[in-house]
């Protein structure tokens, strides 16, 4: 069974807006990083390649992750947040400070006066949130199939964030530690059981909501909270006993189900016009796409260069958009949410479409297709990365001016409402 929200518990507006309007300004600095990556096929270990892709994982979905998981915490799961503003600032001000710290690190050469304090901010902000996620969810009486996959990919949070900060122990302070098996795993639980875990977990409940969707078939939301991660563990572990692609097939399989479900529902849904479903199909088509590079390569029928293409694909064509196409949704709808607390007797709040239009949406659809096909074009060395970095800047500019007319447009309500108000105009 899949509960129903209760909006009645969400947090407060100031606990997730911030993470949100913080996402954009992370993917423009993303666009810089790769406008510095040099020519030919893009190497997955150039400095400006890491630095754009820990800020696209930390900064851009990171951020947002946050703040959507946040939300749906409360109003699905049922966690209560007993002091927000004392959480946001344990979790902002880490996130933001280490991923900015971690990408200089990147640029500079791994430099551990730079390395090693954003291992710490950033250690500290996702071992918290995973902890309060966990601790909230044991609490909660709730056992839906967004809870349980919530649990399962924060229990994934923790493994990465452990793997990144002993990795960043081992690059920048010579701990006698595995680097390479270390980086390995770190990519597996981030990329697998964390971003696409969650994925998952929302998509049981926002898919239906938003896109008027069936439901996910009753068997794979009863246990996709265990195949899964069970499916990656194996993987993993096949892949260290065994290097062959054939340890790979459990996970892939496990993840190409859910990229053929989402695709079928999203098919079958009451509102083919609506834009957010084309963000959740090309989503599902990267995903696709960039499993069967990363199978390509670990079978040796494609060079190693070509992990960059797989890396692209799931972390900016699975990640961003997904994140962007629950962005335009969730931010218009928390705005609305909270104008209708703040309503005075006898007003109501602007719908979410004029708070964020449709049209805007469809903008960010187009740019974000350009965005992904010339990071493909980087990634293969067919594109210098001025021209991909130019384009990410643009959406970023696009998605941050879009947010800032939404917020505009709410602070507009409210203080026509207050000055109603003052004048005795409205009780």
């Amino acid at each position: 069974m899949q509960g129903w929200p209760s909006y009645d518990r969400a947090p407060p507006l100031s606990l997730p807006l911030p993470f949100l309007l913080a996402s954009p300004c992370w993917l423009f600095i993303a666009g810089l990083c790769l406008m510095l990556a040099g020519p030919g096929q893009l190497d997955r270990f150039d400095p400006a390649a890491l630095a754009a892709a820990h800020l696209l994982a930390l900064g851009v979905l990171g951020n947002a992750m946050f703040g959507a998981a946040l939300q749906i915490l409360a109003v699905v799961a049922g966690v209560s947040f007993s002091r927000p503003r004392l959480l946001l600032h344990a979790l902002f001000w880490p996130l933001q400070l280490g991923c900015g710290l971690l990408a200089a690190a990147f640029l500079n050469g791994f430099l551990p006066a730079l390395l090693l304090p954003a291992a710490a901010l950033l250690g500290w902000a996702l071992l918290v949130f995973a902890g309060f996620g966990l601790h909230g969810i044991a609490k909660s009486p709730a056992r839906d199939a967004t809870t349980r996959g919530m649990a399962s990919a924060l229990a994934a949070l923790l493994a990465a964030a452990g793997l990144g900060i002993a990795l960043a122990g081992a690059l920048g302070a010579a701990w006698p530690l595995p680097w390479k098996t270390l980086l390995d795993w770190h990519a597996l639980w981030a990329l697998g059981g964390w971003l696409l875990g969650l994925v998952m977990a929302v998509a049981a409940t926002v898919v239906p909501m938003f896109q008027i969707t069936p439901t996910y078939p009753a068997r794979w939301m009863r246990h996709a909270a265990m195949i899964w991660p069970a499916s990656l563990l194996a993987s993993g572990l096949g892949w260290q006993l065994t290097a062959s692609w054939l340890a790979w097939l459990p996970a892939w399989m496990a993840a190409l189900a859910f990229a053929a479900m989402t695709w079928r529902l999203q098919r079958r849904s009451r509102r083919p016009g609506d834009c957010g479903r084309r963000f959740w199909q090309m989503a599902m088509a990267a995903l696709a796409l960039g499993l069967l590079a990363a199978w390509l390569v670990a079978a040796d029928l494609l060079a190693a260069g070509w992990a960059a293409l797989s890396g692209w694909l799931l972390l900016f064509g699975l990640g961003a958009g997904v994140v962007l196409g629950m962005f335009y949704k969730i931010l218009p709808f928390l705005l609305w949410l909270d104008l209708q607390r703040k309503a005075p007797p006898g007003a109501r709040p602007p719908a979410t479409l004029a708070l964020l239009p449709e049209s805007a949406q469809r903008r960010c659809l187009f740019v974000f297709s350009a965005c992904l096909a010339m990071g493909c074009a980087l990634a293969l060395g067919r594109l210098p990365g001025t021209a991909a970095g130019v384009g990410t800047c643009a959406l970023a500019a696009l998605v941050a001016w879009d947010a800032g007319r939404a917020v505009w447009r709410y602070r507009a309500c409210a203080r026509n409402w207050r000055e109603t108000q003052a004048a005795g105009v409205m009780p």
